[in-house]
């Protein structure tokens, strides 16, 4: 029904490397829509590493600074071995990249980050309120992305989400809302 997580590592992999910056973006989206319908937490992971990616490469002091070009091309490596281990199911060895992979983001965030809240840690609320925005109440996005609930409640007030429904979703419409964005991918 959905793209397999190795064709998913392989198109993240793809249009990092060739700076399809807007691209890794909608990727990201699809990424967490998905990982919400289906709770898969390695594709939300992923989505989450798709959009911390698309902001280092939008961020020029990032992208300008030499270590950068060390540093993508590190992740570039490792999400290669994520994507071995995802053709070969090899679960504890992609979530071990997965996670090597944050740890890049995160440390080059740290050296060369203007921010206190980390890229990545706001990555994780972002594609949680976006998992919340199709359906999931907030603590399941929470726990989907890992991102901190108070974050996720925070950022929420203050987009304009809440206010763009009058009334409240039901369950049903709500399991009507993912029929139809199951449909449309089939």
């Amino acid at each position: 029904m959905f793209k397999s997580l190795s064709y998913d590592i392989e198109e993240v992999l793809k249009l990092f490397k060739q700076k399809r910056i807007l691209d890794l973006r909608g990727l990201s989206s699809r990424l967490t829509r998905e990982a919400a319908i289906e709770t898969d937490y390695a594709k939300a992971e992923l989505g989450v590493i798709a959009y911390a990616l698309h902001k280092i490469e939008t961020k020029q002091h990032f992208v300008d600074n030499p270590k950068w070009a060390r540093v993508k091309a590190q992740i570039s490596t490792v999400l290669e071995g994520a994507l071995f281990a995802a053709e070969n199911n090899n679960k504890s060895l992609l979530i071990k990249k997965l996670k090597q992979i944050i740890n890049e983001i995160e440390s080059i965030d740290s050296d060369l980050g203007n921010f206190a809240q980390n890229i990545y840690e706001k990555a994780k609320v972002k594609q949680a309120s976006l998992a919340y925005s199709i359906g999931l109440s907030i603590a399941q996005a929470s726990e989907l992305t890992g991102a901190d609930k108070k974050e996720v409640q925070s950022y929420i007030g203050f987009t304009k989400m809440p206010d763009e429904e009058t009334e409240a979703k039901t369950i049903s419409s709500r399991i009507q809302e993912l029929k139809k964005l199951l449909e449309v991918k089939k």
